[in-house]
């Protein structure tokens, strides 16, 4: 019985090797057969490569020149979700004509600089090595949509991106005023903004005053045991388990050190947000031409192999044709 089994399962083993060792030579077959195709038809498949260069290179021609930069921003006050979702609902630039026109009403800018923007986008800042520097733009929302929360925790809160393109890079600096003056005139960025400068005011008074206090009082300290010396040499009695005078250099450190954060934070962060990378202003161009070449150049390859293969067998086809209708 056990003899049976082991003559059936090599039966299988060999029938197996069969089936693979003529997949092969049926696989190098074919695979000869296009290449040889590919070489006799290799001059009139250039052509249709040729004519599909000219095409991509006449739409490169007639289109408009784009090109793509963008603006790094950081968030003072609410949260860099809101400001993402806030230019993306009110200032995303679709070839619409009301939508064009709410653009350039909310910007406030002329209507030649309005058609010189071709898209505008909020994007998260990604931080890969999180060190609080932003490594890379979502610009297809891939981690703030993503359900990973890997993904999730490389986005950085405390920035984001706005990403622009825009037919013309003179466009740039009134885009890059009007998207501040757009945040800023927001009614509830404002409100949280001048509650924040409130707080920062309040504790940087809170702080001066402390660290006074604690001055007065180091001098205060120092002043009475210099007294105390005084009466020693005179010939009074010294309290022999007199206490140490404290210091307080550390504590005045401290407090010298967080005025100066808030005192930064007023003077360079005052706004809602803050620019902290500009537009740059590229002299290339986002559809170069290969951006219009390439595409058109592999597809009327396709299509002539397609044209040249049904062209070549289109008797064998009719003749399959036939059968099957008879």
């Amino acid at each position: 019985m056990e003899n049976k089994s082991t003559k059936n399962d090599v039966e299988q083993e060999i029938d197996l090797w069969e089936i693979l060792q003529n997949f092969g030579r049926w696989l190098a077959k074919i695979t000869r057969i296009f290449f040889l195709f590919l070489l006799r038809k290799s001059v009139r498949l250039a052509c249709f490569i040729f004519v599909g260069v000219a095409t991509g290179g006449i739409l490169y021609i007639r289109s408009k020149p784009d090109y793509s930069t963008r603006l790094l921003m950081r968030v003072n006050t609410v949260n860099d979700f809101f400001y993402v979702n806030l230019i993306n609902e009110n200032l995303a630039r679709e070839r619409n004509i009301n939508i064009f026109r709410e653009l350039v009403n909310k910007l406030a800018i002329p209507e030649n600089i309005a058609k010189q923007i071709k898209h505008i986008q909020a994007c998260y800042a990604i931080d890969f090595n999180k060190d609080g520097l932003p490594d890379a733009m979502d610009e297809n929302n891939e981690y703030s949509n993503s359900r990973d929360s890997t993904k999730i925790k490389q986005i950085l809160h405390s920035m984001f991106y706005v990403n622009v393109h825009v037919y013309s890079t003179e466009a740039l600096p009134h885009i890059r005023k009007s998207i501040v003056n757009f945040i800023n005139n927001n009614d509830y960025v404002q409100r949280h903004n001048a509650q924040r400068i409130e707080k920062l005011n309040e504790r940087t008074s809170y702080l001066n005053h402390q660290q006074t206090r604690l001055d007065s009082l180091q001098r205060v300290e120092y002043f009475q045991k210099e007294r105390n010396k005084k009466s020693a040499s005179s010939g009074q009695l010294l309290v022999l388990n007199e206490q140490p005078q404290p210091l307080y250099h550390a504590e005045l450190i401290s407090l010298n050190n967080q005025i100066l954060e808030n005192n930064t934070e007023l003077l360079l962060y005052a706004e809602p947000v803050t620019i902290i990378q500009d537009f740059a202003e590229t002299s290339r161009r986002s559809n170069g031409v290969l951006h219009y070449v390439v595409p058109f150049a592999i597809s009327f390859f396709f299509i002539g192999l397609a044209f040249l293969a049904i062209w070549d067998y289109r008797k064998s086809l009719a003749k399959l044709y036939r059968e099957k209708l008879s």
